[in-house]
C-alpha cells in the first residue's frame, strides 16, 4: 500500500469567498492535511473584474502562497488571471513552501466565459502534476462534462483529478452522477470544492465539497454545510477485479479499449457544433 494521503476539500461561503478560502488553508494546515483544494475563482465570485491581475501579482494568490508556506500545506485552486493573449481561468498548484509548481488552464468555457484563453501553457492540454508521490490532474467546472479529458488523465496514470468549481445543478442528481462516473470510468479518485449558499435549496450553488473513490463511493463530504472535510486514502487503490487474470478494474478497462473505433471523437466540429 502506498502512503495515506490527507486531502482537504472546501465548501466556501459564496458571500465571502476570498476570506473563506484563505481561512480554509489555515484550518486545513492546523488539522494536518497534506493538500487543500479550493473552489473555482473566488476572485470572480467576489465580483472582481476578470483578469485584473497577472498570477504573480494577484493579491489573493500572494495570500494563498503565504498561507501555504506558514502552514506547510500544498494548495490547489483557480483564479481569473491576465495572460499575454487575454484572460485565463487558471488552475494553480502551490507546494508546501508556497512555490508555484503547476498551472492548468480551463479547457471548456462555460456560457458567458467564451472569451477565456484555453491555450495550454506547456503544450500539453491535460498535464499531470506530482506531489509527494501522488499524480494528479486538474479540471475546472465545465470540464466535468467532457469525459474524454478524464479518460486521458486515467490513461496517463493519474491517481486523482482535482476539480475547483462553482457549477450549478437544479436537482443535484445530474452532477452527482457525472462526478461518480468520471471516477469509475478511469478508476481514479475525484475531488471537488464548491461554494455554499444557506439555506441550501435545489437550484442554488450546490453547497458541498467531496472526495469520490474509484468505486464511486463518496469517502468524505461537507454535505450542505460550510467548512472543510479531510479525506484520508491510499491514492493507488483501485476496484479489485472479481475474475482471474487482472489485478483491478483500471487494468481491464485499459485492456478492452478500442481506440481504432473512436475516430468520430476527434472529427472537427461543424458550425452547428456537430460532426
Amino acid at each position: 500500500m502506498s502512503r495515506i494521503f490527507r486531502l482537504a476539500v472546501t465548501a466556501a461561503d459564496r458571500k465571502n469567498p476570498e476570506k473563506t478560502c484563505l481561512d480554509s488553508i489555515y484550518e486545513a494546515g492546523d488539522r494536518g492535511a497534506d493538500m487543500i483544494l479550493l473552489p473555482e475563482e473566488p476572485d470572480i465570485v467576489a465580483s472582481c473584474p476578470p483578469g485584473e491581475h497577472r498570477m504573480e501579482d494577484h493579491p489573493l494568490f500572494q495570500a494563498f502562497r503565504k498561507a501555504a508556506a506558514e502552514k506547510n500545506i500544498a494548495v490547489v485552486g483557480s483564479l481569473s488571471v491576465k495572460v499575454d493573449e487575454g484572460v485565463a481561468n487558471t488552475g494553480f498548484f502551490l507546494d508546501r513552501s508556497g512555490e508555484l509548481q503547476g498551472i492548468y488552464r480551463k479547457k471548456h468555457p462555460a456560457p458567458s466565459e467564451e472569451y477565456i484563453v484555453t491555450t495550454p501553457v506547456s503544450g500539453d492540454p491535460f498535464p499531470l502534476f506530482e506531489f509527494e508521490g501522488v499524480k494528479f490532474g486538474m479540471a475546472i467546472c465545465m470540464d466535468i462534462h467532457v469525459p474524454e479529458m478524464f479518460r486521458i488523465y486515467g490513461l496517463k496514470g493519474a491517481h486523482i483529478v482535482l476539480v475547483p468549481t462553482m457549477y450549478l445543478d437544479y436537482t443535484g442528481d445530474m452532477l452527482e452522477s457525472i462526478e461518480k462516473a468520471r471516477a469509475i470510468d478511469s478508476q481514479m479518485y475525484l475531488a471537488l470544492s464548491r461554494y455554499l449558499e444557506l439555506p441550501y435549496l435545489a437550484g442554488k450553488s450546490m453547497g458541498y465539497a467531496k472526495v469520490i473513490a474509484p468505486d464511486g463511493r463518496i469517502i468524505v463530504s461537507t454535505a450542505h454545510r460550510p467548512g472543510i472535510a479531510i479525506a484520508e486514502f491510499d491514492p493507488e487503490w483501485r476496484m479489485p477485479f472479481w475474475g482471474d487474470g487482472y489485478r483491478d478494474m483500471r487494468e481491464i478497462y485499459n485492456k478492452i479499449r478500442r481506440p481504432d473505433f473512436y475516430g468520430d471523437l476527434v472529427k472537427p466540429k461543424s458550425e452547428e457544433g456537430t460532426t
